[in-house]
């Protein structure tokens, strides 16, 4: 369970036909679908939160508060996420802080304010949930701690 306690984030990616024409442009529909994923994500009531932005092309997620473990906030928990338009998803890896390493990981959103991510480790596989918090509330507890 420590292990996934904060994964999220997603990136998107552009798949070439070898041979083929150069591939064009993604739509904005296409776009719209790969940003479903920003914004600030919580597994459940007092786990971390976690603010998905876009970088240069690649989803990330960060730590931006816990009560718990305030000294995780700034860990990016989810890390070269990319969008894949044919399965609607994000893949990627997620850090565990309790482990110290990374884990494959797949997200799907099935809903307008919530993600589904399943970690993938050796053969097993670990589906967790998380709800989207309103960008003022995460403000709002980061003021509260102090950041």
């Amino acid at each position: 369970m420590a292990l996934l306690a904060s994964f999220l984030l997603g990136a998107f990616s552009v798949t070439a036909h070898a041979g083929g024409p150069e591939p064009e442009e993604p739509g904005p529909i296409v776009l719209a679908q790969a940003d479903r994923i920003l914004g600030h994500w919580q597994r459940g009531q007092g786990e971390a939160i976690i603010e998905v932005k876009r970088d240069a092309g690649v989803y990330r997620g960060v730590i931006v508060w816990s009560q718990r473990r305030p000294e995780a906030v700034g860990t990016e928990v989810f890390r070269e996420l990319r969008y894949d338009p044919r399965k609607q998803a994000w893949e990627g890896r997620a850090y565990s802080i309790d482990r110290g390493r990374e884990v494959r990981i797949d997200i799907v959103a099935p809903g307008r304010d919530e993600l589904e991510l399943t970690a993938h480790v050796l053969i097993f596989k670990r589906r967790v949930g998380f709800k989207r918090v309103p960008s003022s509330e995460a403000a709002a507890r980061r003021t509260e701690q102090g950041l």
